[in-house]
């Protein structure tokens, strides 16, 4: 479907995500490969721009309604955004996000196997950042943690820990 005024505009739900996979930093590449089904970087690219080909002589890429749903969850379009858009892979999402906090609410609490102390520092910490702040802070930790930073040998170096002074108990 060749057009003669140039290749023809992504559809809506492909540019959300396209801006949602820039905004979290990824190349296509990157995503397709954290996305749970089969996709390459060059289909991921194809189905962002809405086309393929060659300018002038493009044909219309339509992504199935499942490959729309995948894409937007790696890179954390809500369903409820892709509704807007595309109301059928929206609802394949949705089923998405569902299993996920299924799944998530099955996962074994990793605080458990730690000592009440180390819960308690861990849980301080997080305290003292503003409310706003806590959930995007601790996503971005996660991330940290699952690119290998905690790994040995990979890891930043450690800012200086803060001796705590014992004072000696008071008398009198």
């Amino acid at each position: 479907m060749g057009s003669e005024h140039g290749p023809p505009k992504p559809p809506p739900e492909a540019e959300l995500i396209r801006l949602a996979r820039q905004a979290r930093g990824l190349s296509p590449e990157e995503a397709a490969d954290r996305t749970p089904i089969r996709i390459k970087g060059f289909r991921w690219r194809q189905i962002e721009k809405g086309w393929k080909g060659k300018p002038g002589e493009s044909d219309r890429v339509n992504a199935p309604a499942k490959t729309l749903a995948h894409m937007a969850h790696t890179v954390g379009v809500t369903s409820a955004r892709l509704a807007e858009h595309h109301p059928e892979a929206a609802a394949i999402l949705r089923e998405i996000e569902i299993q996920d906090v299924e799944r998530s609410d099955a996962l074994p609490d990793p605080l458990a196997r730690l000592t009440p102390e180390r819960q308690r520092i861990i849980m301080d910490m997080i305290a003292e950042l503003p409310a706003a702040d806590r959930a995007p802070a601790l996503r971005r930790l996660a991330e940290r943690v699952e690119g290998g930073e905690l790994e040995t040998g990979t890891e930043s170096p450690a800012p200086p820990v803060r001796a705590v002074e014992e004072r000696p108990p008071r008398t009198g």
